[in-house]
Formats: C-alpha cells, sequence, structure tokens
C-alpha cells in the first residue's frame, strides 16, 4: 500500500513537472558577472536545474549528517562496552536496601545488649538494696 502511494506521488510529480517544461519553453538569455559568457535556455531548464542542485545540496548535508551520527553512534558503543566491562570487572557491591537492614540489623543488637545491661544493672542493685536492707534487720536484731 505505502508503494503504490509513493509511486502515484512519483507520477502526480512527473506529469506536473512535464506539463510545467511544456507551457515555458521559450528560451532566456542568462548573462553572468563581468560579462563572461551569456546563453540561451528555456526556462524549465533553468527551474529543473536549481531544483536538481537543490537535491544534489541536500543530499550532501545529509550524508554529512549520517557520517556523523554512525561516529557517534560507534563512540557511544565502545563507551558502553568499556562500562560494561568496568561493571563486570567490579566488585559485587551490596544494594542500599541490604546495606540499611544489615545497619539496622546492627542497631537492634546494640539496643538489645544495652537493654540486657541496663536490667542486669537494676538487678545487681535491687540485690545489693536487699542485702543492706538484710544488714540493717540484722543489725537491729542485735
Amino acid at each position: 500500500m505505502k508503494s503504490y502511494f509513493k509511486a502515484i506521488l512519483l507520477l502526480i510529480i512527473l506529469v506536473a513537472l512535464v506539463t510545467f517544461g511544456i507551457q515555458n519553453n521559450e528560451p532566456i538569455k542568462l548573462r553572468y558577472y563581468f560579462q563572461l559568457s551569456s546563453m540561451q535556455i528555456p526556462i524549465y531548464g533553468i527551474v529543473y536545474a536549481s531544483i536538481l542542485i537543490g537535491i544534489f545540496i541536500g543530499m550532501l548535508i545529509g550524508i554529512s549528517n549520517r557520517f556523523a551520527q554512525r561516529n557517534k553512534i560507534r563512540a557511544l558503543q565502545k563507551e558502553n562496552r568499556d562500562l560494561k566491562a568496568k561493571v563486570e570487572e567490579a566488585p559485587e557491591e551490596k544494594s542500599v536496601a541490604e546495606s540499611a537492614a544489615e545497619e539496622k540489623e546492627a542497631l537492634e543488637e546494640e539496643k538489645q545488649e544495652v537493654k540486657d545491661e541496663f536490667e542486669e544493672a537494676k538487678k545487681e542493685e535491687e540485690e545489693e538494696q536487699e542485702d543492706e536492707e538484710v544488714k540493717k534487720e540484722e543489725d537491729t536484731r542485735f
């Protein structure tokens, strides 16, 4: 379907160019700067030549852009390969989530240790108070 559309469009353009050439076939005299040379060319010849020159210039610009893009693609592909190699060589690092989880576990363990120490200290203090009370009771008995 797409090729039919292109063929019909090309045929319309071709018919338009041919009918333009038939209707504008009077010769005109071209004059260049400094009276170098002059020649008689039909009007459609000048128009067709201008169109062809424009197409040629556009093609040159397109080709140069295409080469620049290819060079950029090659450079980016090389950079991509280098970065992939660098990632493969790098030691496996922990993700942020894994590091955070490990840090949380360490803090929980430390918190539990502090809590246990506090409870032990509290028990020791209670035992000392009981011992003092027992000593006071013994002292008051005698």
